[in-house]
């Protein structure tokens, strides 16, 4: 075989795995940041938040007493069937504080985090993150709410995919 034709089948088939990747990940739709699909996850968050909020929902808290850590204290809401449908952290420095509040779906897999930040220079920051059931993240709405600004680095960093564990996890503490 020349190098023309070996060429001309590489790239063959090369194009036909894009294609087959391409239809694979149209098939699976965890990509999909439609208006619907970002309509179905605030239903989600508005169903937990409700559940939690009548008490229907058993409520388990962890609090390490750790200083400097995102997650000195953990909580974790599990519904009647234990599954965890919601999960918070709350932790800080002298600096600074953060609080993550992540959403999960009857399946236990993230849909939706809030994660808010706060500095002593009066600096707030909000990070909406909207997440596709393969995990991934779709879609995310970051904004200053107050102040002047803050090196908090990448907010979505602190959130979880796996609550049991992430609860579970032995102390912060270094």
């Amino acid at each position: 075989m020349n190098r023309l034709n070996r060429d001309r089948l590489v790239m063959g088939r090369l194009a036909a795995l894009v294609v087959l990747a391409g239809v694979s990940f149209t098939q699976a739709g965890t990509y999909d940041a439609s208006p619907e699909a970002l309509a179905a996850i605030r239903l989600n968050y508005q169903a937990v938040t409700q559940m939690a909020s009548e008490g229907k929902m058993l409520k388990l808290t962890r609090d390490s007493g750790c200083l400097n850590v995102p997650d000195t204290v953990r909580t974790a809401w599990r519904d009647g069937r234990g599954v965890i449908r919601k999960y918070t952290t709350e932790g800080g420095s002298d600096g600074s504080a953060l609080s993550v509040s992540q959403y999960y779906g009857p399946d236990g897999r993230l849909s939706f985090a809030l994660v808010q930040a706060g500095a002593v220079n009066g600096t707030q920051v909000e990070a909406r993150l909207y997440y596709g059931t393969a995990g991934n993240l779709l879609r995310q709405d970051e904004r200053t709410v107050h102040g002047s600004g803050y090196p908090f680095g990448l907010l979505a960093r602190n959130v979880v995919q796996f609550p049991d564990v992430a609860f579970n996890a032995p102390r912060p503490c270094p």
